[in-house]
């Protein structure tokens, strides 16, 4: 176990004391290992917080209690290429809770290896651990054909997914030097009976390329989905399996920052974290809807 400092833990606290995080509140700054986090997720009925770092780090995922340290797994099976978010599901037929990673990175929209690991968490050991068993979900999007796209047609790049019911769902970090303020929507089986993620829809999100991109994405207990920006939150609601029908909302954040992970840690408590650049980032926040 990775165990954290109090009197760093204090001196932390007072510099963040003096930020200004507009409509955020500064819970604490994450371990040093996780600087780059890219994925959050929280289990209902534990107080441990799931984490990954992007591409260039290890394939390592943290088990993380905020007063007392974390714990890291891992697998020979995992491999990080670029593992950009976190999902979990409870099935109600077999008692299992499942996590899922998203190896979805595909910034240059050239990737054909792109997977989503499926690992089995009902029982949580607190302690490092090596994991024997995981499944792997291959997917490639029904209507990409072109694997070295032009600039303007990068589209295919993902940093957000959730689970709900039988299907994983997709939100698209759009790419394109012709940006236009859209996220695109795959839905893909989660039984692994299928590798073809189908493409659903697009969703005009704000039209701006610096801070319009969606970078995580998370579900509550209700189904509505937030998708998360540098600097905003976007609320799907009644949304169809198909996204046929749906309702969007927004939250501006007032406060600019690398954010890449979004978590309910209630239906109306978001969790947000953004990854550490020079002596900023790599904190924990919370907003309430």
């Amino acid at each position: 176990m990775r165990i954290l400092y109090p009197l760093l833990l204090i001196l932390l606290f007072q510099f963040a004391s003096c930020q200004d995080y507009g409509k955020l509140t500064y819970i604490k700054h994450l371990p040093d290992d996780l600087k780059e986090v890219s994925g959050m997720e929280s289990i209902a009925g534990t107080d441990l917080l799931f984490a990954v770092n992007d591409s260039g780090n290890e394939p390592i995922l943290y088990i993380y209690d905020l007063e007392l340290g974390y714990y890291e797994w891992t697998s020979p099976i995992l491999k990080n290429h670029d593992w950009e978010d976190l999902s979990s599901y409870y099935d109600e037929i077999t008692g299992k809770t499942y996590l899922y990673i998203g190896d979805i990175g595909n910034n240059r929209n050239k990737r054909k290896d792109l997977v989503i690991y499926e690992l089995d968490i009902t029982t949580i050991a607190r302690q490092d651990e090596i994991i024997e068993s995981v499944n792997v979900f291959p997917l490639k999007y029904s209507n990409q054909e072109d694997f070295s796209p032009k600039k303007k047609d990068r589209i295919f790049d993902c940093e957000a997914f959730v689970r709900v019911d039988s299907y994983f769902y997709f939100f698209s970090k759009n790419r394109s030097s012709d940006f236009n303020g859209k996220t695109q929507v795959y839905r893909l089986k989660a039984d692994g009976s299928s590798s073809v993620a189908e493409y659903l829809t697009d969703i005009e999100i704000c039209n701006d390329s610096k801070d319009c991109l969606i970078t995580s994405a998370d579900v509550n207990s209700r189904g509505d989905i937030a998708l998360l920006t540098s600097d905003k939150v976007f609320i799907l609601s009644n949304w169809d399996s198909e996204f046929i029908h749906y309702e969007i909302s927004r939250q501006d954040l007032d406060h600019y920052s690398q954010k890449e992970s979004i978590i309910f840690k209630a239906d109306d408590i978001l969790w947000i974290s953004d990854e550490q650049s020079k002596k900023t980032g790599g904190n924990l926040y919370e907003l309430k809807l």
